[in-house]
């Protein structure tokens, strides 16, 4: 077995609105500790990997995601749309600022507790899944605990785990807690890439309703996606649920 692993996941956003990022510290700093313009995520524990981050000091003017194994190798995606064409959503819901979303939660009490999952859409409207998710499969999949969706879907997680479990010396108890995890999806709703922050509120999901008119409802899964105005050229949803899991 080899001793390589997925050591970090970073999500590499262009320095270029130091307003958002600004914002976007204050809302999440529950979730983990910001130094120098990178904002790194708590994990259930510290022997799980890959460690995931979110930067915002690079100098590239598209969002990358950097996915670092132990001896050092970067494997490197962009968040772009490679199919060469415009569709728009079929969905109904509308973007809101970040400071927007910040002072309704203050002035209601509702309070973020928790995070499931960071992950990426790329759109792909040809038959079968994404070439580049295609191609991180056999990139990534000997160094990680990679998993394909159980029913089928296009929707890739990469789930924390120690160095045992990943080298495949040690079983994987998947009843423990293990966030964040990492999501890869490919997608043919719409042709803006998409980046996805799946996150936990202390209420419930009736009230998050009420307090977000503006988001994409999902009532057989109970959650809100809410769409964030950003300078990226892309699109930011918080998917936002309610109290059910623990915070850890």
């Amino acid at each position: 077995m080899s001793d390589t692993y997925l050591d970090r996941i970073v999500v590499k956003f262009p320095s270029s609105d130091h307003e958002f990022y600004a914002e976007f510290t204050q809302f999440s700093n529950v979730l983990g500790e910001n130094k120098d313009d990178i904002f790194k995520l708590d994990i259930s524990k510290e022997s799980y990997y890959p460690k995931l981050s979110l930067d915002f000091r690079t100098s590239q003017s598209e969002v990358l995601i950097d996915f670092i194994l132990s001896q050092g190798e970067i494997i490197t995606v962009k968040v772009v749309n490679l199919t060469g064409e415009n569709r728009q959503s079929p969905y109904s819901y509308s973007h809101m600022k970040l400071y927007q979303l910040i002072e309704r939660l203050n002035h209601s009490g509702i309070r973020l507790v928790g995070i499931d999952h960071v992950g990426f859409n790329l759109p792909w409207f040809s038959s079968g899944v994404h070439p580049r998710i295609l191609q991180l499969r056999e990139e990534l999949s000997s160094y990680c605990l990679f998993n394909r969706f159980p029913s089928g879907e296009p929707w890739d997680f990469i789930i924390p785990g120690n160095r045992d479990e990943i080298a495949c010396q040690e079983a994987v108890d998947y009843t423990m807690i293990r966030r964040p995890k990492f999501e890869i999806v490919s997608f043919d709703k719409a042709s803006t890439p998409l980046l996805q922050i799946d996150i936990q509120m202390n209420t419930s999901y009736e009230i998050l309703q009420g307090l977000f008119p503006e988001a994409l409802d999902d009532p057989l899964i109970r959650n809100l996606w809410i769409y964030l105005e950003n300078p990226y050229g892309l699109d930011i949803c918080l998917v936002v649920n309610e109290l059910r899991f623990g915070a850890s």
